[in-house]
């Protein structure tokens, strides 16, 4: 008997395996990733439905069924495969790790720019931070809260226009969005951001107006460094928060889920395209790259930010970092910050 091609439950992100559906007739699974086979799994007699374990990464899955007398395949599926141990709310509850609080004051200190760095592992709660509660320029780091909040409030956006605004992070994709968040208004559309930010915990976070296409500045009061002269502003702490709270959304709980974002639409609208983000210039550039990070930068000439989830394999870790300087500041500075702080708490563990 030739089995029935098995039914693989599409996900466009998962937490250690997908889940597969057999028929009768089905002896082995022999799943493939970007057409290389993984171990055959045995199957017991009857219809049954499994769960198909995969190594972390985004990958191109097929999943063939093996009978006594033939094989059929599933179709392909697109999946981005995070750690298990990462399907946690985590601890919000962080402590010092001093070994790694030593280590971020230091590049902290030796950075010649003004700058901001929180970080902790949400399993242990073990972390470190540096100036972490100071307002930055925001840049295109809060175009994930925008994501956020046309998730929670859809009207309407086009799949491919929130995937430019993520994924390229493109300005004019971010006011298209603004504008149909605000019923043709773009500035209704940022107050209904900004009030979004309010609700997920970001209590410094705010976003004025549309992003300026030609850079034009407006100034914006403000009474901690840097000086502010823009629409979007953030805290390291702010965008931490709001990375957590969409992880934990992706896995229904904490307070982007009570405010009605369920893990599904959180996995398919918003952690895909934190984690297909293209700009990989700062802190996935000092993250192994067998770790999936779901994340989103901002820079401009002054600016350099990024915020995320580095997905190790003993638990997820928040990060946030952003620089200000009139000079500019680096991009290398964020990688390094990234591999000091994954270097230290990827290993799970109790805080030194």
């Amino acid at each position: 008997m030739i089995p029935a091609a098995p039914v693989v439950a599409p996900a466009p992100v998962v937490y250690g395996s997908i889940a597969v559906r057999t028929g009768g007739g089905t002896r082995l699974l022999v799943p493939t990733v970007d057409g290389r086979a993984l171990p055959a799994l045995r199957v017991r007699p009857g219809p049954r439905r499994l769960a198909v374990r995969l190594p972390s990464g985004h990958w191109r899955v097929r999943v063939r069924a093996v009978g006594l007398r033939g094989a059929r395949a599933s179709g392909v599926h697109d999946v981005w495969v995070l750690p298990a141990r990462a399907h946690t709310a985590g601890t919000s509850r962080g402590r010092v790790d001093r070994v790694l609080q030593r280590r971020v004051q230091a590049l902290s200190a030796g950075a010649p720019f003004v700058n901001g760095i929180y970080a902790r592992n949400l399993v242990t709660g073990c972390g470190a931070a540096v100036n972490a509660g100071a307002p930055f320029p925001a840049a295109s780091t809060l175009k994930a809260a925008i994501l956020l909040d046309a998730v929670r409030r859809p009207h309407g956006e086009p799949a491919a226009l929130l995937d430019r605004m993520i994924i390229d992070s493109d300005d004019v994709a971010a006011n298209q969005v603004l504008g149909m968040q605000g019923g043709g208004d773009a500035l209704a559309g940022a107050a209904g951001v900004t009030a979004t930010m309010r609700a997920a915990g970001m209590t410094r976070s705010l976003v004025r107006r549309p992003y300026i296409i030609d850079q034009e500045r407006i100034p914006v009061d403000a009474l901690a460094q840097p000086e502010l002269y823009t629409n979007y502003v953030a805290t390291p702490y702010d965008l931490a928060t709001l990375m957590v709270g969409l992880h934990q959304a992706s896995i229904g709980r904490g307070p982007v889920r009570r405010m009605g974002v369920g893990p599904m639409v959180t996995r398919r609208e918003i952690t895909r395209r934190l984690l297909s983000v293209r700009d990989r210039s700062k802190i996935v550039a000092g993250v192994p790259a067998s770790m999936p990070v779901a994340h989103k930068t901002g820079y401009t000439t002054e600016i350099k930010a990024d915020a995320g989830i580095v997905y190790a394999p003993r638990g997820p870790i928040v990060l946030s970092v952003m620089g200000w300087s009139n000079s500019g500041a680096s991009e290398a500075f964020i990688a390094d910050v990234a591999r000091a702080v994954v270097g230290r708490l990827s290993g799970g563990g109790a805080c030194r």
